[in-house]
């Protein structure tokens, strides 16, 4: 065995030349495989990360509108009658003689249609200023006859036509101004825009 023959090849190979044998060694591979891994995991946790918030962030736009997007319209209630529409009858429930005339010309200078004028025909006292009596069809119009009188009661009967009656009780003083009753007609302010709770 020639002494440049490397030790464990039992002469088997020879140097010749400046040729020599090469050595391979096995390589390591676990220390690649682990690193790998902790690669995917940190890449599959950035990604969950990116989507989670994204995801957040687009619920969050979703459940609060743009201040600039157009609010819907607002529920308009039903117009009310003009007073020449709406048919009133005067009665007077009091002992206080001409009160149902006196009343039924304050009200037709304020537009209303004047029907009936004569004593209460139900003979009943009414402790109020007044009974405002009326059927279904009637149920719109009695606010605004009702407005034209503080402290007035409703009371629903079976009529089927829209006629209003104004039946003058014991504590009537006078019809409200009307600048009181316009006030009391007058439609609600809008409510203010809803703001949705996080926005």
């Amino acid at each position: 065995m020639s002494m440049l023959t490397p030790r464990g090849m039992g002469g088997q190979y020879k140097i010749t030349g400046k040729l020599y044998p090469r050595m391979t060694r096995r390589r390591r591979r676990m220390p690649v495989v682990i690193a790998i891994v902790v690669g995917l995991v940190v890449l599959a946790t950035a990604g969950w990360g990116v989507y989670h918030f994204t995801s957040d962030d687009g619920g969050t736009a979703a459940a609060c509108p743009s201040p600039t997007a157009s609010a819907p319209p607002p529920t308009q209630a039903a117009p009310l009658p003009e007073p020449k529409a709406i048919t009133v009858n005067v009665y007077n429930a009091t002992k206080r003689t001409g009160l149902a005339k006196t009343v039924a010309e304050a009200l037709k200078t304020r537009g209303f249609t004047i029907g009936k004028v004569t004593n209460d025909p139900l003979n009943a006292p009414i402790a109020a200023t007044a009974e405002i009596r009326h059927g279904f069809p009637g149920a719109t119009p009695a606010k605004v006859v009702a407005a034209q009188v503080a402290g007035a009661t409703d009371k629903e009967d079976q009529r089927t036509d829209g006629s209003v009656d104004l039946a003058i009780g014991d504590a009537w003083t006078d019809l409200a101004t009307p600048e009181a009753a316009a006030a009391i007609l007058a439609p609600p302010p809008p409510p203010p825009p809803s703001q949705t709770p996080g926005c």
